[in-house]
């Protein structure tokens, strides 16, 4: 239903709209509010999917954008701010531009007419942005919101709160330019209104929330817990790039297979699972290159590689190829035993696509379990973090030192 109400509430000329918001926002207005706030804290995380009212607190012009840049990119690209038709509507030009680069519509400081269009936002699918005081505060302090936020608010869509503070130093008002100076961004939970709910209580209680919201931009951010920490480690490129790089220094001379590196990260964020694993693969294919051309002559410095994996590594490639790979994984023999004497015995290409194969399968096997284990254990994980991945490195050592003993 809420599909069907998004498409009938679209047309082309909305995708255009739509895309040069976008891109506008991505390419310039977000990086500008982040430049001029620094820093800038956003606290707490907005609805999901479903058209919401963002309910502000008002300062200053700036608020539109920094409420813009804190927001997720797939809910700011549906958002429709209310902006003063006698001020941002005053020119056609005027309100042609803000309409289109940050999807505001005009809000008349008297009538219906503005609560009428927030309506026909959300019954299209957009999601809005509304400053019930009506003005930007002077004096720093939050004037009273106005009924007709309560009389929207019983339309069934869940009210955001979001408290702002910081904008009134970068552009106050009666201010041009605007100056640097950090701001914060903080959004309250969702809360759904009754449909016969009291207009005038709705605005009262969403005062109050927001006001408490403002208390917490004074208190100092929380120390994020290590889980936390991986997490967002897990989704940034640089993960990318180590597992890459930690495949080609194990496909060479390293002594830890990646599969340390991308188990609990997969743990943290189940969703990066599969990146990683592709990362840390193409790492092994490319590490494992250069090991076949190198040659043998590394294996004597090689760090946790007896005599008796080389002869049987020798052993098996002999009798099977490339495609003794396949029995590397279980062997407890490290890859690059194989891959630097591969090259008399093995062609190149069938080497690599093996080597992708079978060491792709592996990485995969132990990421989707630790993947299932984070999916299954979430609610414990931001607790429990540090303790798991304590016992996972414990375990992993006391192994591979019997994996080595072993073929000692």
């Amino acid at each position: 239903m809420m599909l069907a109400s998004r498409l009938r509430g679209r047309s082309l000329g909305n995708d255009i709209e739509r895309i040069v918001r976008t891109v506008f926002q991505a390419v310039l207005l977000v990086p500008l509010v982040k430049w001029f706030c620094r820093p800038l804290r956003v606290i707490g995380a907005p609805v999901g999917d479903a058209p919401a009212i963002f309910v502000a607190n008002h300062t200053s012009h700036a608020d539109t954008g920094l409420v813009l840049a804190a927001l997720p990119r797939r809910v700011r690209a549906d958002l429709a701010p209310a902006a003063a038709a006698d001020y941002f509507f005053a020119s056609r030009a005027r309100g042609t531009l803000v309409r289109l680069l940050v999807g505001a519509f005009a809000f008349p400081r008297k009538g219906s007419d503005g609560l009428r269009r927030a309506g026909e936002m959300l019954r299209s699918g957009r999601s809005v942005l509304l400053f019930p005081e009506g003005t930007r505060a002077r004096d720093g302090r939050m004037g009273r919101f106005k009924p007709g936020v309560g009389h929207l608010a019983r339309s069934g869509a869940p009210v955001v709160p979001v408290a702002i503070k910081g904008p009134a130093a970068i552009l106050p008002k009666g201010r041009r330019f605007p100056r640097r100076a950090p701001a914060t961004v903080i959004f309250g939970a969702p809360i759904h209104f009754a449909p016969d709910a009291d207009p005038d209580a709705v605005a009262r209680r969403l005062e109050a929330e927001i006001a408490a919201l403002q208390e917490r931009a004074d208190l100092p951010d929380p120390v994020p817990t290590l889980y936390r920490c991986v997490r967002t480690f897990a989704r940034s490129r640089a993960a990318l790039v180590v597992a890459a790089l930690w495949g080609i220094a194990e496909a060479i001379w390293f002594p830890i297979v990646p599969d340390f590196f991308v188990a609990p990260l997969a743990l943290a964020c189940p969703a990066r699972a599969l990146p990683l694993v592709l990362a840390a693969t193409a790492g092994s294919v490319t590490g494992g290159a250069v090991s076949y051309l190198v040659g043998p002559e590394l294996l004597s410095v090689a760090p946790l590689v007896t005599s008796r994996m080389v002869d049987e590594a020798g052993g098996l490639l002999a009798r099977e190829g490339a495609a003794a790979l396949w029995e590397q994984p279980l062997s407890g023999i490290p890859y690059k035993v194989f891959a630097l004497q591969a090259a008399p015995v093995a062609d190149l290409l069938p080497f690599l696509t093996t080597t992708a194969a079978a060491r792709g399968a592996r990485i995969l096997v132990v990421a989707l379990l630790f993947a299932l284990g984070g999916i299954i254990c979430r609610r414990l994980l931001d607790r429990l973090y540090g303790l798991a991945l304590a016992l996972y490195a414990a375990a992993f050592f006391v192994g591979l030192a019997r994996v080595v003993a072993a073929w000692s």
